[in-house]
């Protein structure tokens, strides 16, 4: 067992035999130190600023708890999102109430409990103030805006505040909207939400929504009813690679579509000998020129952009401006933030076993894992980069880094655990270990099901003390068939 990679202080055999395996780990202490270094940011740069986990990313009374602890919110968009919280003994007033599709019953539980209520469209905004006023009671609601001009700044899948999304009212609806306010008395209208998307990884996107969300807080206090929230949401990024392994792996893609087009298809580094972040979701185009996908390098990971935010140049008005001395200047609102895969993606670690080894495409190697994507949904969404290790170290390493694509075990096509290229420290045996890093958020529960009746996997949560929570057992037989 002495070479056996230890995981949150435990040898993976333990692991495997208290929980079998694949097993999804998450670490308590590195939960509690992603919401301090966020609320350490607003206190040394913007003391009105509020950190509220977005508890879609790890949903779980135990990690809601640490939040609560934390003397931090939550951002909820169901109705078992809001009792998760509730339970972990979050206030009803550090709760926010998102989502596009609310239902009736919750947003009169959200409104008798004194949530904040997160408007997503025009229409619910209306039917918000048609329950609150047979309610008798004011609720405390902001309007979710998107509509922004903003280019390649993440995957098309996970850009929420285009104009072509489901989530809010388009930026140039949101004056007339200011207009009618007064028509509402019904409601404490508090301000504005904006969630651009996930893993935002360059500042200049923050900054850009950051400046309209301030010029429509200053119509706001204009009109006569005083802005009093800005909620710039989540999107934080995750520093998955360094920045020479990014860039490694963009050459790489490139180098090995041109190759491939040229005749030789021995450097595809993307499966299916694909382009990723060089060709666009929405239309296909190619442009090889840029990346325009999902980034898994960013100089601001987690709090680091939230410092850069604060302490960065937004445009009000024409105007540029330090963002601080912007928010100082309409009045100091609070200043909201919902980080969820920040705060839990690299506090996850997933183990998973190796099956087969084998060749694909003729020359490519592929590693099968006893995982599906169901278990591991981020590889649906996206094509992720991460850090993979082999938990058995008492084989010797191959002189380079053994490449491999990382396939599933269910029975479809797309069940890539990685599409891209993986690095090993050699090439992997049957039984092997593999541990997968920054697994935290989404992977283990967003998509979860049974496909080909395979059991979910337990997710074990770790506490400070050793002291460990079992989130979710693996399923029994009688479960998956009940």
């Amino acid at each position: 067992m002495n070479d056996q990679a230890n995981v949150m202080g435990q040898p993976v055999p333990l692991w495997e035999k208290e929980y079998e395996l694949p097993l999804h780990i998450y670490s308590a202490a590195q939960i509690r130190r992603n919401l301090k270094a966020f609320k350490n940011i607003f206190a040394d740069n913007y003391p009105k600023g509020r950190v509220c986990f977005a508890a879609k990313a790890c949903t779980h009374q135990e990690t809601l708890r640490i939040v609560n602890e934390e003397g931090c919110g939550a951002d909820v968009a169901s109705y078992n999102e809001t009792r998760c919280a509730l339970e972990a003994g979050i206030p009803p007033e550090m709760l926010d109430l998102n989502g596009n599709c609310k239902e009736d019953f919750l947003i009169k539980d959200a409104i008798n409990r004194g949530m904040n209520i997160v408007a997503d469209s025009l229409e619910e905004f209306e039917n918000i103030c048609a329950i609150a006023k047979t309610l008798g009671k004011t609720p405390r609601v902001l309007l979710r805006i998107s509509g922004y001009e903003l280019d390649d700044i993440t995957a098309d899948s996970y850009f929420t505040s285009g104009l072509w999304t489901k989530f809010g009212v388009p930026l140039r609806d949101i004056p007339a909207f200011i207009g009618r306010l007064k028509n509402y008395p019904q409601i404490e209208f508090a301000g504005f939400h904006t969630h651009i998307g996930s893993q935002i990884a360059q500042l200049e996107p923050f900054l850009a929504v950051l400046g309209k969300m301030i010029e429509m807080c200053g119509l706001m206090n204009s009109s006569g009813i005083q802005c009093k929230v800005l909620n710039l949401g989540g999107g934080f990024p995750v520093r998955y690679v360094e920045k020479d392994t990014w860039d490694h792996i963009v050459q790489r893609i490139r180098k090995g579509y041109l190759d491939a087009e040229a005749g030789d298809p021995k450097h595809v580094f993307v499966w299916h000998d694909g382009l990723a972040g060089f060709t666009t979701e929405t239309n296909a185009k190619i442009h090889l020129e840029k990346w325009t996908g999902e980034r898994f390098y960013t100089p601001y990971p987690k709090e680091k952009m939230l410092e850069a935010v604060l302490k960065g140049q937004v445009k009000v008005n024409g105007k540029t401006v330090n963002a601080v001395k912007a928010l100082q200047d309409i009045g100091s609102p609070m200043l909201t933030i919902e980080p969820g895969r920040a705060v839990v993606e690299d506090a996850g670690i997933t183990l998973a076993k190796v099956s087969i080894v084998r060749k694909v495409a003729y020359e490519h190697d592929l590693v099968t894992i006893e995982l599906g994507v169901t278990s591991h949904c981020e590889s649906l969404l996206e094509k992720p980069v991460r850090k993979w290790e082999l938990a058995d170290k008492s084989f010797s390493n191959d002189d380079r880094p053994f490449e491999a694509f990382i396939g599933g075990n269910l029975c479809f096509s797309g069940d890539m655990i990685s599409k891209y290229k993986v690095f090993l420290e050699r090439k992997p045996k049957r039984g092997d270990v593999l541990i997968i890093y920054d697994t935290g958020a989404y992977s283990s529960s967003l998509m979860s099901a049974n496909s080909n009746s395979f059991p979910r996997p337990a997710r074990v949560l770790v506490k400070e003390d050793g002291t460990k929570v079992v989130m979710k057992h693996r399923d029994k037989f009688e479960q998956i068939f009940s």
